[in-house]
C-alpha cells in the first residue's frame, strides 16, 4: 500500500500535487486523443507525456475509459458553461439570447480543434464515451427546453413536443457541426454558427405545429 504524507513540497501541498497531476494527465490525454483518436491512449504513453509516474495515473483515474470520459465531461461542461453566460449577458429578447448561447457553445467546442474532435467524433469510439455524450447532449436539450419555454411562454411540466424539440435540435446541431469539422460543409465558421443559429430558432418557433402533430 503507498503511503500518503502531508506537508508541503516546494510550496505544494499532498492534495495539490495530486491535482496538478491530474490536471497534467488531463492535458495529456487531450492531446493524445484529439490529435491521433482513442485508440492511441494508453497509460504508458499518457504517462510518459504528462511526466506522471504509472503509480500516481491510478490515483486519479480507474482505467483509460475514466480519463477519457473526465476529460469529455470537462469538455462538455466547459461548452455549456458559456453558453448559459452567453445567455445571461446578451441583451435583447429570448432569441437574441439562444443565439447568442449557440454561439457561445460552438466557439467553445471548436476553438481548439482537439476539444472538438474528442467531443464531436472521437466519442464514438467507445460505448462509455458515447454515454457521456449522450449525458452532455441531454443537459444542452435541458438548457434549450427552458429556454424554449421562455420564449414561448410554455409552464413547467412534461411537455413531449418540448422534448422531442430538444432532441432533435441537439442531434442535427452536433451532426452538422461534425460535418463541418470533417470537411464537408465548405463555410467559414461565423457562417456555420448563423446555421445552426437560425436552425434553433425556426425549429422553437414551430414548437406550436410540432405540439399539434404529436397530439393528434
Amino acid at each position: 500500500m503507498r503511503r500518503e504524507f502531508g506537508g508541503t513540497y516546494r510550496g505544494a501541498t499532498t492534495d495539490e500535487r495530486r491535482e496538478q497531476r491530474r490536471r497534467r494527465l488531463l492535458d495529456a490525454a487531450l492531446d493524445i486523443i484529439g490529435t491521433q483518436g482513442l485508440s492511441a491512449l494508453t497509460v504508458r504513453g499518457v504517462c510518459e507525456q504528462a511526466r506522471v509516474g504509472p503509480r500516481f495515473f491510478y490515483e486519479s483515474f480507474p482505467d483509460l475509459d475514466a480519463l477519457a470520459g473526465d476529460l469529455l465531461d470537462e469538455i462538455q461542461g466547459a461548452a455549456l458553461d458559456s453558453a448559459r453566460a452567453a445567455i445571461a449577458d446578451t441583451e435583447g429578447d429570448q432569441a437574441d439570447k439562444i443565439r447568442a448561447g449557440v454561439a457561445a457553445l460552438i466557439v467553445a467546442l471548436t476553438d481548439d480543434p482537439r476539444r472538438a474532435n474528442i467531443a464531436l467524433a472521437q466519442a464514438h469510439g467507445s460505448e462509455g464515451l458515447m454515454r457521456r455524450r449522450f449525458e452532455g447532449m441531454r443537459r444542452v436539450a435541458a438548457v434549450i427546453m427552458q429556454e424554449a419555454r421562455l420564449l414561448l411562454d410554455i409552464p413547467e411540466g412534461e411537455d413531449n413536443a418540448l422534448t422531442a424539440l430538444a432532441q432533435l435540435i441537439t442531434g442535427g446541431a452536433a451532426e452538422l457541426m461534425l460535418v463541418w469539422l470533417d470537411g464537408g460543409l465548405k463555410v467559414e465558421r461565423p457562417v456555420m454558427i448563423d446555421v445552426v443559429a437560425d436552425y434553433v430558432v425556426d425549429m422553437v418557433d414551430r414548437l406550436p405545429a410540432l405540439a399539434e402533430k404529436l397530439e393528434s
